[in-house]
């Protein structure tokens, strides 16, 4: 079976670290011949070809006949997440307060990606690393979203605040709505972990607290969806 540290399959995420020149190794099915992908194919990467039996095995889902190894994931300090955000006018910062399903985190990814967030911050603790299901949600994201993994929120939060950052929090109980702000400043906002929110203390050291409406039966969203709209709203 296929080793499974930083094992990705499906094409879209394959192409995406191929792209990135993130894949280290490549398992094709015996008979793969699409092109989209042979093509973005470099010579520092082993391509391997298996039967069908052995990559059902090594995958937990569907792979599409194509599966990679990728290198380690990477996360950059906060100071490297500050310089990238100060190339930007009124830049935006993601903070994933306890976020422990890799399926959101790879969601949240995705918005990140597609509404220009210069950089995510998590914690190292009671937080979802980078991985392969991460990875493989994130439609390849992944690859393009710098992650700052910091070993305390709140301080990190002190240091944006320094730097001129609002710190904007989403929460249910909020009395203010979330597109009553303008964003007209540089921002980072809070996601809180899909069972408990955004953490008391950080709820304190926010500047804004913010909700989203709510108009149906279930009184809470997915943080990926809450984060998707939030997001829009910001760069609407």
């Amino acid at each position: 079976m296929i080793k499974k540290d930083n094992l990705i399959f499906g094409r879209n995420a394959v192409m995406e670290a191929l792209k990135a020149n993130k894949v280290v190794t490549l398992y094709l099915v015996k008979g793969f011949s699409d092109k989209k992908i042979l093509d973005f194919v470099s010579n520092n990467v082993v391509v391997k070809y298996i039967d069908a039996v052995e990559m059902n095995k090594s995958c937990d889902g569907v792979h599409q006949n194509v599966a990679a190894i990728t290198k380690p994931y990477e996360y950059i300090d906060l100071e490297g997440a500050l310089r990238l955000a100060s190339k930007e006018e009124n830049p935006v910062l993601l903070i994933l307060d306890g976020i422990e399903d890799p399926h959101n985190f790879g969601a949240i990814l995705r918005s990140a990606d597609i509404f220009n967030v210069s950089a995510v911050i998590i914690s190292k603790h009671n937080q979802i690393p980078l991985n392969s299901t991460v990875a493989k949600t994130s439609a390849g994201a992944i690859n393009y979203v710098p992650v700052c993994m910091v070993n305390n929120l709140n301080q990190a939060i002190e240091k944006l605040k320094s730097d001129g950052y609002w710190i904007v929090s989403s929460d249910g109980n909020a009395n203010t709505y979330y597109n009553d702000l303008e964003y007209d400043f540089k921002c980072a906002l809070v996601i809180g972990s899909e069972g408990f929110g955004v953490s008391k203390l950080v709820l304190k050291n926010s500047d804004y607290v913010v909700k989203i409406p709510m108009r149906g039966k279930v009184n809470s969203l997915n943080a990926s969806v809450a984060a998707g709209i939030l997001l829009a709203n910001i760069r609407k």
